[in-house]
């Protein structure tokens, strides 16, 4: 070894190594051939057969759909247009057919009842066709619904079996693959670990080989240095190895380095130049887009502002019609209420990205939600050219499903909000299809459209379509971001389809977790309560004046003694006393004592009054805390006096 040049070292080793790996390869390519033949065998059987099957369910889906149209057609053109339309799919059913007959691997008896039965169905359509035709409408629907109908089921329960042996025979092919797997991995294994260890042992012993003399040439190179003696005079008879180590090249190889470094160095600075430099552009863009929300929320706040304080500031006269005073009382609860939504999606936004948005899950009927909503923004829709329409699934019976209602509530309603703002004429449409274990609902309007540019960015925060287009009705700009959010903790997506001047389509899915019907006792209306608030003593423990009014107000309506606490301690010293009260309606911001410690105090020596917090507060949070402290209910402002009834009716029965 030692009189063997370098170059012959490492071509000796090189070649053993090689040598390894061209058997591991030989090896390698064998297992992937078998491999292969298995995943080959599961697409041209399985897989096709799963595909072609698949096609013809959805083309007899669509035949079945066309028939329908075949039965509601208003005159001939609508007719023909959708017998092409069943023709075509027709031929597609053929096509796939040929191919199940000739990939499919089981019993070809089965394919054959199945596309027996598939023209035994062709049969009942063409008499349904012959019937249209001739003008027996009713005939032809009946024969559709019924023997079409079942004989579509037939179908169905028929290319179940085709699909199920398909499945079944991927299964089979996919362990033999899993098998000739494993017995390659265990082979490659034992390879490459031997070639490893042979690679080791090769590397060991030619870096020694080569270690040594360069080691001793180091010695040498000191030598010289040190005592200034001639290079040359060194080398001369020396091996190769000992000739590469010669100091100008460790000198040159320094400067390569060097020079390397400094170009890493550039492209390393020029990289986090551009880093900053984006950086900075989203920073301006972020602040441009913060500035323009809040340049639109003051307008969306004045606007409803202005609403409140002139209406009220006309109805301190005393000659004020009474129906102009009706007028305004209604103006200045919409500017309220509009005011509220606004706090509101500022407040869910803000759980959102705090990331204390949660959901509680209930049962509901989904058809009456979306019924509700329809009824509620018919009722609203002050533009008579817009109808509002709605499409359901499921029949009412089985529409139940386990989802938080309220939230699945405000996705749709902002969606319907949208539609209405951005639609002069025709129609919205809301709705929901059963897709793949989830439930995709859909909001659709005649309206202006949105171009493609914005169809992702109209889901960030504080993003409209156009924030310079002064012309068109403006918002927030948070709806589609809260119900994005809202959406993703559902597990769902959300998207659109939408051109300009042809109106948009807004998708988004759920899990579909149908459950059985729960209906809740439903609350006793607002006058059952006159009849058992005789007697009754409600504390109002509040410190805002105005708030303790407009509470005393409302329980006085219902003939209730109302006591009157300024704050937690005042409160805790009335129940003290052994002052005998039936409900207590605690405030938890207030001055001396909060209401989670006066509530903490009460429960000390009584257990058994009713505690309802009520607070400005909308956060989870303050409930749960509530809670925590004693308190039976919850309740935030502002109150309404349905809400408001309707619980002061509950604990007090």
């Amino acid at each position: 070894m030692k009189r063997l040049k370098f170059q012959t070292r490492l071509i000796l080793g090189f070649s053993i190594i090689l040598i390894f790996s061209f058997i591991i390869g030989t090896i390698s390519f064998i297992e992937l051939r078998n491999i292969k033949n298995h995943t080959e065998a599961i697409y041209q059987h399985p897989l096709a057969v799963s595909n072609s099957v698949r096609d013809i369910n959805i083309s007899i889906n669509a035949i079945h759909r066309s028939m329908k149209d075949v039965v509601l057609a208003k005159n001939e053109e609508q007719l023909y247009e959708s017998i092409l339309i069943v023709d075509k799919y027709d031929h597609q059913i053929y096509e796939s057919f040929k191919i199940v007959e000739n990939r499919f691997l089981g019993d070809q008896e089965i394919v054959s009842n199945t596309y027996q039965s598939y023209k035994d169905w062709a049969k009942i359509r063409n008499e349904v066709i012959r019937l249209k035709k001739a003008g027996h409408n009713d005939r032809a629907a009946d024969i559709t619904t019924g023997r079409g109908a079942f004989h579509v089921n037939q179908l169905f329960e028929k290319t179940k079996l085709l699909t199920d042996f398909a499945q079944n025979k991927a299964d089979e092919f996919y362990q033999n693959t899993l098998s000739a797997e494993h017995k390659g991995i265990i082979m490659l294994t034992i390879s490459i670990s031997l070639l490893l260890l042979l690679s080791a042992i090769t590397a060991i012993i030619i870096s020694q080989s080569i270690s040594k003399p360069i080691h001793k040439f180091i010695q040498e190179i000191a030598s010289i240095l040190n005592n200034n003696e001639n290079i040359e005079e060194n080398i001369l008879g020396k091996s190769e190895q000992e000739i590469l180590a010669v100091s100008s090249r460790k000198l040159q190889l320094a400067y390569q380095n060097l020079d390397e470094f400094n170009k890493e160095l550039d492209r390393k600075i020029e990289l986090r130049t551009a880093e900053l430099k984006d950086a900075k552009e989203k920073a301006e863009e972020s602040e441009k887009l913060k500035t323009a929300f809040l340049a639109n929320m003051s307008h969306e706040i004045r606007t409803p502002l202005n609403s409140v304080l002139g209406f009220s500031e006309f109805l301190r006269s005393d000659n004020l019609p009474k129906q102009k005073k009706e007028i305004y009382l209604d103006m200045i609860n919409a500017g309220g209420e509009r005011l509220l939504t606004i706090i509101s999606d500022i407040v869910d936004i803000s759980k959102i990205e705090a990331g204390q948005f949660s959901l509680n899950y209930d049962i509901c009927n989904l058809n009456k939600l979306i019924e509700d909503l329809k009824n509620q923004f018919s009722i609203a829709n002050s533009n008579n050219e817009i109808e509002i329409i709605s499409e359901k699934a499921l029949e009412n019976t089985s529409s139940y499903i386990s989802t938080d209602a309220t939230r699945l509530a405000q996705v749709i309603s902002n969606l319907i909000e949208n539609a209405l703002k951005f639609t002069d004429f025709g129609k919205i449409t809301i709705g929901y299809k059963i897709k793949n274990n989830q439930i995709e609902f859909f909001v659709s309007d005649t309206g202006i459209g949105i171009p493609k540019k914005y169809h992702q960015i109209i889901f960030e925060r504080f993003r409209q379509t156009d924030l310079q287009n002064s012309n068109l009705p403006t918002g927030t700009g948070l709806g589609l971001a809260i119900a994005k959010g809202i959406i993703d903790l559902f597990g769902g997506n959300i998207r659109v389809e939408s051109e300009e001047e042809k109106g948009s389509k807004f998708y988004f899915t759920i899990p579909y977790l149908p459950a059985l019907s729960n209906e809740k006792f439903n609350p006793k209306n607002d006058n059952e309560l006159i009849l058992i608030a005789s007697g009754k003593t409600i504390l109002i423990v509040e410190d805002e004046l105005s708030n303790y009014i407009y509470l005393r107000d409302l329980l006085n309506m219902y003939h209730f003694k109302v006591l009157h606490s300024k704050n937690g301690k005042d409160a805790v010293e009335l129940i003290q006393r052994g002052v005998l009260i039936d409900l207590i309606l605690m405030d938890i911001r207030m001055p001396v004592m909060n209401g989670f410690q006066a509530t903490k105090e009460i429960r000390k020596t009584n257990k058994t009054v009713p505690v309802i917090a009520q607070t400005a507060y909308a956060m989870s949070e303050d409930k749960r805390k509530a809670i925590e402290a004693g308190c039976n209910d919850y309740i935030a402002k502002p109150i309404t006096t349905r809400v408001f009834t309707q619980i002061v009716q509950k604990h007090l029965n």
